[in-house]
């Protein structure tokens, strides 16, 4: 909720945020909406309502309705802090939901023109300049802003480090990664950032990767060779149509995002994943993509079957961080008992096909 000091609310319409407050707590954001619009009905000249249905609606993935909320927020004239926390998260929707890397940075840049001294701003214009355009020294400008700002924001070392690697500046990336496991200790996807760079740090030859470093062990880019393997292979596979009788085990996907751990028994013919709520198998991150991945069921001669993961949608673009599986990156993959498929940050699935004890879900 917006800190302004006073909410010129009172009588029904104030319940009615309240009980909006309550439902976006529980995460009940479709609930949380209708509140909101009981009070915009009767008082529409409230922006801190709009800003709270604009969450709501970012949080259900409806982003263009939630950018348009922020919007009515902002044609109210809110305080110039307040009005710097909507323009920030008028740009996260852009670039997390929408992946509008221009646009978002030209909200960023209106938030901090409200608020100079907006670290959380900084970060994430710095996000949209690594992540959306590769221009690594601009965002890593953005990082050292947001760190002058906030020295213990352990986002902003570990994105300042991926922005390093990508320049071949090693040493100096692994030090960003220090900094961001000194603050966080188990922030998985600074530690996988710096193996990549200790691993790449002898291979100082090769140019930097059009796509970031975000997170397995060992990173790797494809060699033609694999590229041609698995532009066959995607041509090749034989796709399990919906009740085909098969006695093998059948496999489980364990899902680890930023709403816990949880299983899931693959028999469908094929998933979606991503970060869209309508995927089959929905990632609770923003810094996954909304079709990030295709699972397809694929029969063999012997009458088993695999499952087979594909970067992107089937047909459509790709993901913007790819697929790292057990450490090297592929656009294919036939999985299989044990693998580890690492989205982004925080966000990774093991892949089972035997039975497994029952679910640990703490920490590691």
């Amino acid at each position: 909720m917006l800190d302004t000091g006073q909410l010129p609310l009172s009588g029904e319409p104030l319940l009615w945020f309240q009980q909006g407050l309550l439902s976006a707590t529980q995460k009940e954001y479709e609930q949380a909406v209708v509140s909101y619009d009981c009070v915009l009905r009767v008082r529409p000249d409230c922006f801190d309502v709009w800003y709270e249905r604009g969450l709501a609606l970012e949080n259900l993935g409806t982003y263009n309705d939630a950018i348009a909320s922020y919007d009515r927020a902002l044609q109210l004239e809110p305080p110039k802090d307040i009005a710097c926390v909507i323009w920030q998260n008028r740009g996260d929707a852009q670039q997390y939901g929408l992946g509008q890397y221009a646009d978002a940075i030209a909200s960023y840049d209106r938030a901090l023109q409200a608020n100079s001294e907006h670290y959380q701003a900084w970060q994430n214009r710095g996000n949209a300049l690594l992540y959306g355009f590769n221009q690594y020294a601009e965002a890593i400008a953005s990082y050292d802003r947001a760190l002058q700002l906030k020295p213990d924001y352990y986002l902003a070392w570990r994105n300042r480090g991926n922005a390093l690697i990508e320049l071949t500046r090693y040493s100096e990336a692994i030090a960003s990664y220090d900094r961001a496991l000194e603050i966080e200790p188990n922030d998985q996807a600074a530690s996988y950032g710096r193996s990549c760079a200790l691993e790449r740090s002898g291979l100082a030859y090769k140019q930097p990767t059009t796509n970031p470093v975000w997170y397995g062990r060992g990173y790797s880019e494809l060699n033609p060779l694999d590229e041609a393997a698995i532009e066959a292979n995607e041509t090749s596979v034989f796709i399990a149509h919906p009740g085909t009788n098969h006695t093998q085990q059948q496999p489980i996907f364990v899902l680890e995002d930023e709403q816990g751990t949880r299983e899931i028994t693959l028999e469908k013919s094929s998933y979606s994943i991503g970060r869209d709520p309508k995927s089959d198998i929905c990632l609770h991150s923003q810094f996954v993509s909304r079709q990030h991945a295709t699972l397809l069921k694929i029969l063999r001669d012997d009458g088993t079957y695999i499952y087979q993961i594909v970067d992107g949608a089937l047909g459509g673009k790709r993901s913007t961080n790819g697929l790292m599986i057990n450490g090297r990156k592929h656009r294919a993959w036939d999985l299989a008992h044990d693998d580890v498929v690492v989205f982004g940050p925080q966000v990774r699935a093991l892949y089972f096909t035997s039975p497994q004890p029952p679910l640990d879900s703490s920490p590691d």
